[in-house]
Order: structure tokens, then C-alpha cells, then sequence
């Protein structure tokens, strides 16, 4: 007897850098584990992999990225339903089609940010942003939240008949010691933050902190590993360039860009700890690959984060440069307080294993809408 189909609806690797990327590489890793249906998915990788023209973000590439976007949700997606009759379509990035389609759609939501930060956003975008998100919300529709957090958020913007909270996975990064892609910070210790430099980041309390932190140790540097932010409103790198002038931190602070991921590799594999200061978030997949390489973690109080990282890390108040910075000389005085920290981490890691990801979406798959 065949299998039934799940539609996997991957359209948006097309531009894609960072955390939805994440979770759309995870879920399909996830699904080859599966026994119980055979996953179908759209666009084909090999065209992804050919294609980089919105992955250079700019204003007019986004504006026809949208465009795409629509074509696709409404008419390609319907069609590959009508044409495999699918038991779901699983949509990993918040549209699902407006259609009420015959079969459920899985429509996953990793955050609030366009509720949460609309003065971000251009207002007449936001609006057709938010309606045609609520609109694929109809017929068989189910909805993964990113976390239980984020799941106490969407509740009262939406009402979603169904909703549960189902972990991704952590991505496994192999460990490669041969790559240098920096060489300034060869033999020197370093500090770690990965991720994309918006505002909410909160990366300017962190500098702020690290500028205290010097005053003991001297030696160390900062790495902010990521891309600038994706629009003027949410970029926070001018803002920052002028805080570590103020601050004499040039020497110190190393900007890597966009980082690939043997980049991500060398720089997890050899920092001294990781910080994740974020005061807003869905999820938190940095806090997961730092405990993947036995990296000592301090966190913001923000509440998503908080659950992701479990007992692994070391909480510390969000806009409190003082905090940080004690938090992290304590961290490099105290050998105990990082090994404890390094096992809980990997502890915590288990619970976000592929096999737990697959069978949490099968699962839920299965419920009767």
C-alpha cells in the first residue's frame, strides 16, 4: 500500500539566510526518517541551490520576491495539492493558500514581530502582510508555534482553532579544526554572538558590557557574527559602528558579516563562551548550536529564550551592561560554574532531536482537524 503525501513547501530557501532557513533544512532532514507517509517537496533543491537572485536583498528584489510569493502560495501550491492529493501541506513560513483546500494545512509560525514591532514595517506593506497571513488561516488549517512562548502570544491575535508547540531540531554542525577564516583571532580568546544585527538584538547593551568586561581582561575580543538588518528601521549597525568608537573597542570588536557555515564552525569550535542578549525572540537556534559545541551560554531574560535554553545557561537581566559584563567575567573565573553549565547544555540538547521534531509534526498530522 503507498504511503499518503505531505507537500513540503520550501519556496521561501529562495531567499532565506538565517532562522526559517534553519528550520526548513531541519525539517527536511527530519522527514527522512519518516515511516509513516512520503514527503513531496516544492521548489526542488537542486533549483534552489541554482538560484541566488533574492538572496541579494534589495528593495525591488523584495517587492518581486512578494510577487513570487503570491503566485505561488495561490496557484502553484493548489495545483501540486489537486495534482498529489496530499494528506497536508506543511508551510514553514507563516502563508499558507487561501484556498479552503482538500487537506490540512500545517502553517508554521516561528514569531510575533509583525504584531509585536509594526512601527518597523512599512505600513501599507504590513497590512497586506498580516491579511493575506490571516487569510491562509481557513479551512483544515493547524498552526506549529516556534515555542510555548510564542504560542501564549499568538493565541489572543488569532484564536487558531488548533495550535501546539512542536521543537525543531538542532542543526548539527561537524566540527572542522582545520578551517582559519579569521586570522585575528588566532591564539587570542573571543566572546561569540551569531545573528542577523537587528535592534531587538540588543547588541549595544552587550558592547556596552564587554567595554566593562576589558577592564579585567584585556585580552579578549568580541565577535558579532551576522549580517546587517534586513531594512533601515531594523539594522543596528551604524548604531553600533558610533558605540564602539565612543567606547575605544575597534581593536576589540570584530564584525564578520555574513558567515558561512564553516565560518560558524571555527568560530562556535573556539570561542570561550557565547552570548545571546536578544530582549525578543521565537525560538533561539544559536543558544542550540553553542551547546552543541560545549560552549558556556549567557542569555537575556527573554521568556522564549529562557525555554529553549533550560538550566544550560546562565540568565542575566536584559539592558543591564553591568550584568553582563559581571556575568561573564564570572564565567571565565569559575571553571565549576562552566562545566555545569557545558553538561546541562548538552543535556538540554537531546530534547531537541530530529526524531522528536518528525514525531511532534506526524503526530499533530494525525489529529482530526
Amino acid at each position: 500500500m503507498a504511503k499518503e503525501k505531505i507537500i513540503l513547501d520550501i519556496q521561501y530557501l529562495l531567499m532565506a539566510k538565517t532562522g526559517i532557513k534553519t528550520y526548513i533544512h531541519e525539517l527536511l532532514a527530519a522527514t527522512e526518517l519518516s515511516k509513516k507517509y512520503k514527503y513531496v517537496f516544492y521548489p526542488k533543491l537542486a533549483r534552489i541551490e541554482k538560484t541566488n537572485f533574492f538572496k541579494k536583498h534589495t528593495k525591488w528584489r523584495h517587492l518581486f520576491f512578494h510577487l513570487h510569493t503570491l503566485f505561488w502560495k495561490q496557484l502553484v501550491i493548489p495545483f501540486l495539492i489537486l495534482w498529489h492529493r496530499p494528506k497536508a501541506v506543511i508551510s514553514p513560513d507563516f502563508h499558507a493558500p487561501f484556498w479552503n483546500l482538500p487537506c490540512e494545512k500545517i502553517i508554521v509560525f516561528h514569531d510575533v514581530f509583525f504584531w509585536e514591532n509594526s512601527q518597523n514595517y512599512n505600513k501599507w506593506w504590513l497590512k497586506y502582510y498580516l491579511w493575506s497571513i490571516i487569510a491562509g488561516l481557513n479551512g483544515k488549517s493547524k498552526i506549529i508555534s516556534a515555542s510555548f512562548a510564542t504560542e501564549k502570544k499568538i493565541i489572543p491575535l488569532l484564536k487558531p482553532k488548533f495550535i501546539k508547540t512542536i521543537y525543531q531540531s538542532a542543526p548539527q554542525l561537524d566540527k572542522l579544526t582545520d578551517v582559519k577564516p579569521y586570522e585575528k583571532l588566532d591564539n587570542q580568546p573571543y566572546i561569540l554572538h551569531v545573528g542577523v544585527l537587528e535592534k531587538r538584538k540588543n547588541l549595544r547593551v552587550l558592547v556596552k558590557g564587554f567595554a566593562l568586561f576589558l577592564e579585567t581582561f584585556p585580552d579578549y575580543n568580541l565577535v558579532l557574527a551576522g549580517q546587517k538588518g534586513p531594512t533601515k528601521d531594523l539594522d543596528d549597525y551604524e548604531n553600533l559602528q558610533k558605540l564602539i568608537h565612543q567606547l575605544n573597542l575597534q581593536a576589540n570588536v570584530l564584525f564578520t558579516g555574513y558567515a558561512t557555515e564553516n565560518q560558524l564552525k571555527w568560530l562556535y569550535e573556539n570561542a570561550s563562551l557565547y552570548t545571546f542578549p536578544s530582549i525578543n525572540e521565537g525560538f533561539g537556534i544559536p543558544v542550540l548550536e553553542a551547546y552543541s559545541y560545549g560552549l558556556p551560554v549567557i542569555i537575556s531574560e527573554d521568556e522564549a529564550i529562557n525555554e529553549i535554553a533550560g538550566n544550560g545557561a546562565l540568565s542575566v537581566p536584559s539592558l543591564d551592561p553591568h550584568a553582563w559584563s559581571d556575568a561573564m567575567k564570572k564565567l571565565i573565573n569559575s571553571s565549576n560554574l562552566r562545566d555545569d553549565l557545558i553538561k546541562n547544555g548538552k543535556l538540554r540538547l537531546k530534547e531537541f532531536s530530529k526524531r522528536n521534531f518528525l514525531e511532534g509534526i506526524e503526530d499533530y498530522i494525525l489529529k482530526d482537524a
